[in-house]
């Protein structure tokens, strides 16, 4: 098992990653449902141009994020909102940019499940479908992503490894553009 690929990802993203994670108001004490409808509709704004593209990567495509997503909304009678402030963005071109993108997205189904916990537990609600996308298999989701990833990484040039990886850090700024832009920040 070749992990060049999968190493490249983690150290290209890791500083973005922990941004991304200090920033979120879901991980403060404070957690409303103001900020957790926002964190929503951030990430719908987030994933709605990517979604499409990455799915053939992703384990049981069929699961949509964006559906969850506005079904969420929809149970917390906050319905999703237009983001003026940020800008459509195309999904990363080629296969390399399209793994790199995907690593991201589908590495947050991880976070996603200690979240969900989080606001079931802080707002009484089970409005939760999208941080708990894949349940039970989650990890098994994860594995099949990265048995992806270790098939396309032995094909893989080194040059391909860096669109990967400027394709993940940029997913990582479109999740914290789309989130800032709906007013998902802690407060200090």
């Amino acid at each position: 098992m070749s992990d060049r690929l999968l190493h490249a990802l983690r150290e290209a993203t890791a500083s973005r990653h922990a941004e991304l994670d200090q920033s979120l108001a879901l991980a403060a004490s404070g957690l409303t449902l103001e900020r957790y409808v926002a964190f929503l509709r951030g990430s719908l704004a987030a994933l709605e141009d990517l979604e499409p593209a990455i799915a053939p990567l992703c384990w049981r495509p069929e699961l949509r994020r964006c559906a969850c997503l506005r079904h969420d909304l929809e149970e917390l009678g906050a319905p999703p909102t237009a983001s003026p402030e940020i800008e459509a963005s195309p999904a990363p071109a080629g296969r390399a940019g399209l793994l790199g993108c995907a690593y991201v997205v589908e590495g947050s189904t991880l976070g996603g499940l200690v979240l969900a916990e989080r606001v079931e537990r802080a707002l009484a609600t089970h409005a939760t479908s999208y941080l708990r996308l894949r349940g039970a298999d989650t990890a098994r989701a994860w594995r099949a992503f990265l048995a992806v990833l270790d098939e396309q990484d032995a094909a893989m040039t080194e040059a391909d490894r860096d669109r990967a990886c400027t394709a993940a850090r940029a997913t990582f700024d479109r999740y914290r553009e789309a989130l800032l832009a709906h007013a998902v920040h802690a407060v200090h």
